[in-house]
């Protein structure tokens, strides 16, 4: 292939760039474990050591509104010249070749434990059907507290189960991080900088080679860059880990706790790896939320990927309100003891393993928080799943619903948090007769306005008062046919 004359920008250049930008923080409160604040002062880039260390979040607002990145800060100097790697061979590759999970006993839906329908649940709520729209929602105007009719900007019909990441053995890495110093990089922070101003190149393939690269690490937006993927060529992901280990307490905010945080605009990959938040929880007084990863990107895809944490493990996100921002999870696994996955993006969970740890919280967590906003037509899907957890769990909760502090005032009330599980294995450590936790539910709805018994939002009709809202109702949460001792029975 020709070389393409492109210029780089030196990695000191994007450092000393990184370090320019600041803000404030505010004390999350301490109820939850989940908070968000806004972006503090960038920490430095240790070159010497080549630790990974991120720039703060900006807590999910707005990239256009935000300061220029260091990529936009840093204009392109004199340097050496790179290839644009050739596309994997091979054509596509799927996701994965196992089929769908057999659907379990068919059960009667309940009040406290919602089951789809089967028209219902193949009408709307399939991974292909999750995943097929989204991105900018009614042209970055919230849609009239939801009732109004929903558009998004993406209808792409996006199909990562079809076209999964590949096989990382066809692809051809631009850089190659290796703590030995055997790389292009010594540091996944620095490979990241460097691959956002190669714009001219469809994607970046960094390839990360076995080893523990300890430090925060982030993935900055950019509207001119290439998509990324990130992979090791290894199948057991154990053997290459990404992790720190700050909490809210210690950072300042749950979004600046993250050990990974991924705020590309679209197309990010990740394949083979761990990333872990090894923070021991109550060690230091305050927010104990830890998060492994903090997502905002679209159109994100994630296969053979560990997240370890406990508290705020997964934190799927998105850039502003009105982003209805999808990733895809194959093959992954995630582990937490509370609110572990959580969030207001669109995230679909595909053969995946939860487990819910029991060290520390043994009985009466919940697995997940979702925040989705009432108009965003979805939250999380988990199909195919399997839920696990350590001895001695009892009365786990499928889910809670929250509504996130960093949400603007106008929009605060709209986060219902939609979350549905279906053709999945659930363990006996979950809640029987209730599973959908009601700590934390709400008081006010549309509905129920002067908020005199706290509501746990099953339907939109729980939420909207009669006559108002989608007909049929919209579900929030529920199950379809599941299988296993903690199934609907």
């Amino acid at each position: 292939m020709a070389n393409i004359g492109y210029r780089l920008v030196s990695p000191l250049a994007l450092a000393l760039a990184m370090s320019a930008c600041g803000g404030g923080t505010e004390s999350p409160k301490q109820d939850t474990g989940v908070q968000d604040a806004p972006a503090q002062m960038d920490v430095p880039v240790d070159q010497a050591q080549g630790t990974d260390v991120a720039v703060a979040p900006d807590g999910g607002a707005d990239d256009a509104a935000a300061p220029a990145d260091a990529a936009d800060a840093a204009a392109p100097t004199d340097g050496p010249t790179i290839e644009c790697a050739p596309p994997p061979t091979g054509g596509a590759v799927p996701a994965g070749t196992a089929p769908m999970q057999a659907a379990g006993p068919t059960v009667a839906t309940s009040p406290t434990r919602p089951e789809l329908s089967t028209e219902v649940a193949d009408g709307k709520y399939t991974i292909k059907k999750a995943l097929a729209q989204g991105y900018l929602i009614n042209n970055g105007t919230p849609p009239d507290g939801g009732v109004g009719a929903v558009t998004y900007s993406a209808n792409d019909n996006w199909d990562p189960q079809t076209n999964g990441i590949g096989d990382p053995a066809t692809f051809t890495p631009t850089f190659t991080v290796a703590a030995d110093g055997s790389g292009t990089h010594t540091s996944i922070y620095l490979a990241f900088a460097e691959a956002l101003n190669l714009g001219v190149c469809g994607r970046v393939y960094i390839r990360v080679m076995p080893g523990e690269y300890r430090g925060q690490v982030l993935l900055n937006s950019k509207t001119s860059a290439p998509n990324i993927t990130l992979y090791s060529t290894e199948s057991d992901a154990s053997k290459t880990v990404i992790v720190a280990n700050q909490s809210g307490a210690t950072a300042g905010s749950m979004t600046l706790s993250a050990t990974l945080t991924i705020k590309a605009i679209r197309g990010f990959q990740m394949k083979n790896i761990t990333v872990a938040n090894d923070y021991v929880e109550d060690s230091s007084p305050g927010n104990q939320s830890a998060v492994a990863m903090l997502l905002q990107s679209d159109l994100a895809q994630f296969e053979n990927v560990r997240f370890l944490g406990n508290v705020g493990t997964l934190y799927i996100k998105s850039s502003s309100e009105t982003i209805a921002a999808r990733s895809y999870f194959r093959g992954c696994y995630v582990e937490g003891d509370q609110d572990f996955i959580v969030g207001r993006g669109t995230a679909v969970f595909d053969h995946t393993e939860i487990k819910y740890l029991t060290s520390r919280v043994p009985s009466g967590g919940s697995i997940a928080y979702p925040s989705t906003l009432v108009f965003n037509g979805y939250g999380f899907l988990f199909d195919s799943c399997t839920f696990t957890a350590g001895a001695g769990a009892s009365g786990v909760f499928l889910a809670r619903q929250w509504a996130e502090e960093s949400d603007t005032v106008a929009i605060r009330g709209l986060p219902v948090g939609k979350m549905i599980v279906r053709n999945s294995t659930l363990g006996a450590h979950l809640a029987g007769a209730a599973p959908w936790s009601a700590m934390g539910a709400r008081v006010t709805t549309p509905k129920e306005p002067a908020g005199t018994t706290p509501v746990v939002v099953y339907t939109s009709d729980d939420y909207f008062p009669a006559g108002v809202g989608p007909v049929p109702a919209e579900p929030y949460l529920a199950e379809y046919r599941n299988s296993g001792p903690g199934a609907h029975q």
